[in-house]
């Protein structure tokens, strides 16, 4: 990468608003409080986007409620019916069902119980729930408890990656938590959205980004271009 971490960070700070209507985990912990409720929201945006979650969480809350009781003794159909909006539905209402039935079997429904124990074993204790990943639980982790962890979503492999940060997701994620000076939570979001409206997948708007500078893929494509054109 052509520029220290913090110099990344500080130049997406200048380039966005961060809105938490923008983000469903985010928005849902404004509106509740409720940290079963954030990882019920994580799990849904999941192979989707967050307007589809956000429309699936809403009806799944109409329908069935989202608490671990509820949940843990719905039907799967009505599950399945609500979510239906949201990609893997089938596999994450099977998902939803067994989360439940764990915080309210093992935890007396009281998520709270596995956030507050120590950081590292609050974060295994997730990972082991079906169909939590790393990401889902550093996601609820972060947003509820800002703890120092740093969740790597597509987004962010994808403008680490092209910026030059080698490895996979732990190695990323500790070379962000490194250089967040404030906020783990706002640095997220700030990659999130610039990979959301800029470093696109597909045909990212290199010659606008504010990061071109910093940029390793950035780098090597004018690189090719000046080949070209020579």
């Amino acid at each position: 990468m052509r520029c220290e971490g913090r110099e990344v960070i500080n130049r997406l700070k200048k380039a966005y608003t961060i809105k938490s209507e923008d983000f469903l985990a985010m928005e849902i912990w404004e509106k509740t409080r409720d940290p079963f409720k954030v990882l019920i929201a994580t799990i849904l945006t999941q192979n989707t986007t967050d307007k589809g979650a956000k429309r699936a969480y809403e009806e799944l809350d109409k329908e069935v409620g989202i608490t671990p009781e509820r949940l843990s003794e719905a039907d799967p159909e009505a599950i399945k019916r609500s979510i239906k909006k949201v990609g893997l539905y089938n596999n994450k209402t099977k998902i939803l069902k067994e989360v439940s039935k764990i915080v309210s079997n093992e935890y007396g429904g009281d998520i709270n119980k596995i956030l507050n124990l120590d950081p590292s074993q609050a974060r295994k204790t997730l990972v082991d729930m079906p169909g939590v990943g790393r990401k889902t639980a550093d996601v609820v982790l972060l947003t509820c408890k800002g703890y120092s962890v740093f969740p790597v979503d597509t987004h962010i492999f994808r403008v680490s990656k092209r910026l030059g940060i080698k490895g996979g997701y732990d190695e990323i994620s500790l070379f962000w938590r490194n250089v967040s000076d404030d906020s783990n939570l706002m640095a997220h979001l700030l990659l999130i959205t610039h990979g959301r409206t800029i470093c696109k997948a597909i045909k990212p708007k290199c010659d606008t980004c504010v990061l071109n500078g910093c940029c390793e893929y950035y780098a090597r494509l004018r690189g090719s271009k000046g080949s070209e054109t020579a």
